[in-house]
């Protein structure tokens, strides 16, 4: 045995090296700089050097400074420092830390000069939890520090021990899967770890034909002293590959490929590959071991992950016959690959290789040519690449849901981070009326054209109503091919969609053929749109997910489309506010149009339009229902009129109706005694209740001006007023949590031992389950059982769930307090298997 591990370690020795050198190639020199630095600050900890924290623990195993770092360190410090220093650090008695490893696409065919360095830093087992802190904050300095020259570094403190026992479960992150994954996680390690200092890692080098007799072949090496795991780190093996963790790793991937689809779309289908063989999955790392270890792998040639993914998927879609997924499999890989490589001159070996697989898919020039110029790509182009990745997305999902339900997957990450997961998935992916669709930005640099015209139809034989937008001047024939670039019902969500996905720019030329909007009025508009809503906005955090979909940032715009008052010939120099809503001998609403353009916290962009007589009405009662009880106020209110006349006067009162509406709704303010308004002829009456505003006409009401909303609404806002106490039949807490589209559940203790499960469903319906027996564990894993096979059997679908794409259901957990009733996450209190 240990002349194998010897011949193991010499191989494994050789392809780090190799993996070194491939991952110092090509790239900038302040790379190359904290590459070869990053072991030297984890070892010292020294005022001069970057990282430094005072009593961090420090120390790695079996490391001595290169001549780099030496070099370095008579730069750093003075020459008796250096001498005294290195003699003081010459042996460490307990190393704090045992090894220092860096993983993901580094060295791969996949590394980029942007690519993060993403390091598992595995600490002694016994370091106290003061101590583990300071490290934190030593490896956090040496982050700030690499990121002051544009490189991104992340640290992993691992524990082999915890990470064998009790598995991987940190809090879920952007950079973290929380619970999704395990051995999958441990599968990516093992494949491409490359060891920068410290123990050699034991996996890599012990040859175990079943990896469910990896931790009893270990133990008899150790008894038989063949093996001293003091030599060693080891997170162990790769034996217990559950079902949960394909569903957890895969919505994981899906969270990740929101803003990276080009590396994450590789590795779903990876998962989508290992699921379609389970339970006789043969990993990656475990081929590739096999093959390091016997002598089948070149190490002069390298064993490549990320190529070795491709080939996996490339058999698997092979072998189903989909080959439209394939080359589109085939275009994110080569984008990925050639991603910043663009401005590189001379030749390297990524790009070499990368030429050599398009010969071999057979692709021709013209494929291999609009893809390198993709830093030119327009609209058309990007939202073929953005429909095409969804399209292919949501298959996976589909594929994904269907393994569920074969293999009654008991979704083994907790809730909460489930929750997280499917509502990033959901903002981003769900295509929802008035919702506009944002494109990511990867699918191309400049997207911003230098005309666009806006074209309103009606009655037309070829184009259904509503208003399209072609990025070139006014032409009636190019129009008629047709040749617009986008569609939609209003103009406000059209304009909205430009803006947001950064055609509509300061220097875009603007045109408009419409019967009803008039040059002047587009571009106020536009300009007033940005204004109010900042196209850079910071991502939503997890505490973001958190919450319900609270309006942030909203702007109300009046007779953007339809203007009564253009039409008007009796212009009166005075007027009570309220005649605005019925004006004339005719009774004539001057509101003509309402539409709504919100941000919410999540960071979706809404819009939704009202037109007619009754718009204002529609506008106030629709918005109510969007603002939740508790919500704080929106950061930003914006109102804005576009009428010919009384544009003042519109805005005045109409601003006065929306923040009272919002202000009532929250509960920070009471509902007026007199709630009528006369809206075109006809008298209203407004019911203020828990999930909005609704409406009743009143015949034969005579108004008088004390009785008359915008007057009874016109006192000044007390944010800090008492809530309106109404009687509840459910805890008025779960209203702050309701959000549409979602199907949410709510536990809550009973003195008796009982439960009490309050069910919001996708129209914020609220259903009752008192006294529930068992436990709330069984009634998740029940209500996901009956989620996964929704459609499939009506008569064992008592919560009547329907499956949306992305929309998996939140649980939540009613907690009574000192400070009264508080919601947060349910967490299990079962360990996780």
């Amino acid at each position: 045995m240990k002349f194998d591990l010897d011949k193991a370690k010499q191989r494994v020795d050789d392809l780090d090296r190799l993996r070194i050198q491939r991952a110092l190639s090509d790239t900038p020199e302040s790379f190359q700089h904290i590459f070869k630095l990053i072991p030297l600050l984890l070892h010292f900890n020294h005022p001069d050097l970057p990282g430094y924290v005072s009593d961090a623990p420090t120390g790695i195993a079996h490391f001595s400074p290169t001549p780099f770092q030496q070099e370095y360190l008579a730069h750093t410090l003075t020459d008796e420092s250096v001498k005294n220093f290195l003699k003081k650090h010459r042996t460490f008695e307990s190393e704090a830390i045992l090894g220092v490893y860096v993983m993901g696409s580094i060295a791969s065919i996949a590394q980029t000069p942007q690519s993060d360095l993403d390091i598992w830093l595995c600490h002694r087992e016994d370091l106290s939890p003061s101590a583990r802190e300071l490290l934190q904050q030593k490896v956090e300095r040496i982050q700030q520090w690499a990121k002051r020259v544009h490189v991104e570094m992340n640290f992993y403190l691992m524990d082999q021990r915890r990470f064998r026992c009790f598995r991987y479960v940190e809090p879920m992150t952007a950079e973290n899967c929380g619970s999704a994954q395990y051995m999958l996680l441990l599968d990516e390690f093992y494949r491409s770890a490359i060891r920068l200092a410290g123990k050699p890692l034991l996996w890599l080098h012990l040859l175990i034909e079943n990896e469910a007799d990896y931790e009893a072949e270990i133990e008899r090496l150790t008894q038989t002293q063949q093996l001293d795991l003091n030599d060693w780190v080891d997170f162990g093996g790769l034996g217990t590959l559950s079902a949960n963790e394909y569903f957890g790793a895969t919505l994981w991937q899906l969270y990740k490929g929101i803003d990276y689809p080009y590396k994450s779309l590789l590795k779903i289908l990876l998962l989508e590959t290992y699921s379609w063989r389970y339970p006789n999955t043969y990993l990656i790392s475990r081929e590739f071991k096999h093959a390091l270890l016997t002598g089948e792998l070149n190490v002069a040639h390298q064993f490549d992950p990320y190529l070795a993914m491709l080939q996996r998927v490339t058999a698997y879609l092979t072998e189903r016959k989909e080959y439209k997924r394939l080359g589109f499999v085939r275009c994110c890989f080569y984008i990925k690959v050639h991603e910043n490589e663009a401005e590189v001159n001379k030749s390297n070996w990524r790009l070499d290789a990368l030429l050599k697989l398009t010969q071999q898919w057979g692709w021709h020039c013209g494929q291999v040519e609009l893809l390198n110029q993709r830093q030119q790509w327009k609209i058309k182009q990007a939202e073929k690449m953005h429909n095409d990745l969804i399209k292919f997305l949501m298959l996976s999902y589909r594929n994904l849901v269907n393994f569920a339900r074969k293999h009654q997957v008991n979704v083994s990450i907790m809730p909460q981070d489930m929750s997280i997961l499917t509502r990033k998935l959901y903002t981003a992916f769900e295509e929802l009326p008035g919702k506009v669709t944002l494109l990511n930005p990867q699918f191309a640099v400049d997207l911003s054209e230098r005309y666009l015209t806006f074209i309103e139809v009606r009655n037309n034989r070829q184009f259904k109503d509503g208003w399209y937008m072609i990025n070139q001047t006014p032409d009636i024939h190019g129009f008629c091919r047709p040749r617009y670039t986008e569609y939609s019902q209003s103009l406000n969500k059209l304009v909205a969609w430009a803006y947001f996905n950064r055609l509509l720019t300061a220097n875009t030329e603007l045109f408009v053929a419409s019967k009803n909007v008039e040059l002047n009025t587009l571009r106020q508009f536009v300009t007033d749109l940005r204004l109010t809503f900042p196209i850079d906005n910071t991502s939503a955090s997890n505490s973001d997910l958190s919450h319900p979909c609270e309006i942030r940032s909203l702007a109300v715009i009046i007779n953007l489309t339809q203007d009564p008052t253009a039409h008007l010939t009796d212009i009166k120099s005075s007027i009570q506010s309220s005649d605005l809503f019925s004006f004339g001998a005719n009774e004539e609403s001057l509101v003509g149009s309402i539409d709504l353009t919100y941000r919410n916290v999540w960071n979706e962009v809404r819009t939704l339009h009202f037109e007619g007589p009754n718009a204002i009405l529609l506008a106030l009662k629709v918005l109510s229902n969007k603002i939740y009880r508790g919500a704080p106020l929106p950061k930003l209110v914006q109102v804005f009129c576009y009428s010919r006349y009384y544009r003042r006067a519109l805005r005045r009162i109409v601003t006065t109706l929306i923040n009272k509406c919002i202000s009532i709704q929250i509960g920070a303010s009471q509902p007026p005694k007199n709630n009528l308004l006369r809206v075109a002829g006809k008298n209203w009456q407004f019911f203020f209740e828990e999930r909005g505003i609704s409406l009743q006409e009143i015949h034969n009401a005579k108004l008088t001006k004390t009785s008359q909303i915008d007057t009874a609404l016109s006192y000044k806002v007390n944010p800090t007023y008492p809530a309106v106490v109404k009687h509840h039949k459910y805890p008025r807490e779960i209203d702050a949590f309701a959000s549409e589209g979602f199907l949410q559940f709510f536990f809550e203790d009973n003195p008796n031992g009982s439960f009490n499960v309050y069910i919001l469903d996708e129209l914020n319906r609220i259903e009752i389950y008192r006294n529930c027996d068992g436990t709330k564990e069984k009634k998740i894993h029940e209500i996901n059982r009956i989620y996964q096979a929704s459609g499939l059997d009506e008569n064992n679908n008592p919560y009547k769930i329907v499956q949306r794409d992305f929309n998996y259901p939140q649980f939540y957990q009613l907690l009574t307090t000192k400070d009264g009733m508080t919601i947060v996450p349910f967490h299990s209190r079962l360990a996780l298997s």
